[in-house]
């Protein structure tokens, strides 16, 4: 596990790296496109070197002021003594003459708020001027080398405090995963020892420390449930055989009542075929349950009990609304579930035995209500704590009816009823 969460945190340093370098690749690839590709305004250097290539007489002919006009620039070419000599869609606030101080001032910034590239050509100057708010002009022409170099060593700091910053973060999160990872590595390691120790549930990791307690303590009942059941096994199948033991060796053997000890010997493969179930249902498979109809299960076994018993009656009576109403079961077990109370029913008690379905709120409900005596509210009690230390006549098919009705997602309810005994099953419904 421990390995687990530092591969992964060390896949998040990556990816934070990967993604910062992406970032600063994307913006630099970003400045440039929108450097290279602005092509709204041609180059000066370009409309320069198109003007020179096809002047005549003059620098502004038809030709050239046809150029200008198509890429939205006006032109004046000035002498030696900054007259204007020659000029294209000039507009009225630039003057007609420059002094010297105007020609340094509009080489180095703007015209009229115009931005100008100025070239020499022969005894003069030519300017070309890009529209208002078109292009930015640099307020300088030189380049420091030092201060390159300074900069340049600036980045490189910072990139290594960075990476630094990162490999201290890296160290302290490692560290304090160990921190709060090994107490629960040393838990799950010890989970179905004695000396577990119980893990503090609070902090970060407060529902995984909640868990992994929950597991043991589950552990622990389930080894504390198996101890009482093999007792109570032991105990209910050591009494059988006791009987028989003496059956046996009583004095006159010729008078051995064979069928007492048949039925000793039936109680005993009734109890290990029981404890055989109950414990193979921990290892069944929901996802091979099928959706059936209950009703027609029901009927089965209530025609199958009616066979088996001629004299004795069982009243069905479906209340049920939906009759094309399904649930998701495994018909084996459904039926061996309702077979183990109707069982009980038939061989404890003499009166009617009532079996009553209905539905209500996506619910299926089955009950089964007997005329009998009740039983022990301590059996009660232990089945419903599922604590079967002394398995008696009617704790093991009971608990084998409750396990398979959890295992359904059913809700399970037994409860006395004066006198009689009254069993219930809720399943959740398919629609």
């Amino acid at each position: 596990m421990i390995n687990y969460i530092l591969k992964r945190f060390k896949k998040i340093v990556i990816r934070i790296l990967f993604l910062m370098f992406f970032l600063i690749l994307s913006i630099i690839t970003f400045l440039y496109i929108n450097y290279r590709l602005n092509n709204e305004y041609p180059n000066p250097n370009d409309v320069y070197s198109y003007v020179q290539s096809n002047k005549s007489s003059s620098y502004l002919n038809e030709k050239n002021k046809e150029f200008l006009k198509q890429k939205d620039i006006w032109s004046i070419r000035l002498d030696k003594t900054g007259k204007v000599i020659e000029s294209f869609n000039k507009p009225k606030e630039v003057k007609d003459k420059f002094e010297i101080t105007d020609v340094a001032r509009f080489t180095r910034f703007y015209l009229a708020d115009y931005p100008v590239f100025t070239y020499i050509i022969q005894d003069g100057l030519i300017l070309f001027a890009y529209p208002k708010n078109s292009l930015d002009k640099l307020p300088f022409n030189y380049y420091s080398y030092n201060k390159f170099i300074f900069n340049l060593e600036l980045i490189l700091i910072f990139l290594i405090l960075f990476l630094l910053f990162v490999y201290i973060i890296y160290r302290m999160d490692i560290k304090d995963i160990f921190k709060n990872i090994l107490p629960f590595q040393k838990a799950i390691n010890n989970l179905y020892e004695d000396d577990y120790e119980k893990l503090d549930e609070h902090g970060e990791l407060k529902e995984l420390a909640f868990s992994i307690n929950k597991a043991n303590e589950k552990y622990n009942k389930l080894k504390q449930s198996q101890v009482k059941w093999i007792r109570g096994v032991s105990h209910d199948v050591r009494t059988p055989l006791s009987k028989i033991s003496w059956k046996i060796n009583t004095a006159n053997k010729e008078n051995i009542d064979t069928k007492y000890i048949q039925q000793q010997v039936l109680k005993i493969s009734n109890i290990l075929e029981g404890l055989n179930l109950t414990m193979s249902l921990a290892n069944i498979d929901k996802e091979t349950f099928i959706e059936k109809s209950p009703v027609k299960v029901i009927r089965k076994l209530i025609v199958d009990k009616l066979n088996e018993n001629p004299n004795r009656e069982i009243i069905f009576e479906n209340n049920i609304k939906n009759q094309n109403i399904k649930i998701k079961m495994d018909e084996n077990l459904f039926y061996r579930m309702l077979e183990n109370i109707l069982k009980n029913s038939l061989t404890y008690t003499n009166g009617k035995i009532k079996v009553t379905i209905s539905d209500f709120k996506n619910s299926l409900i089955i009950t089964i209500l007997d005329e009998g005596m009740g039983i022990d509210e301590n059996i009660i009690n232990r089945i419903n704590k599922e604590d079967l230390t002394n398995i008696t006549k009617h704790g093991l098919g009971i608990f084998i009816s409750k396990q398979i009705a959890n295992l359904h997602g059913a809700t399970f309810i037994i409860e006395n009823n004066n006198p009689s005994v009254k069993v219930s099953f809720k399943f959740k419904c398919i629609n």
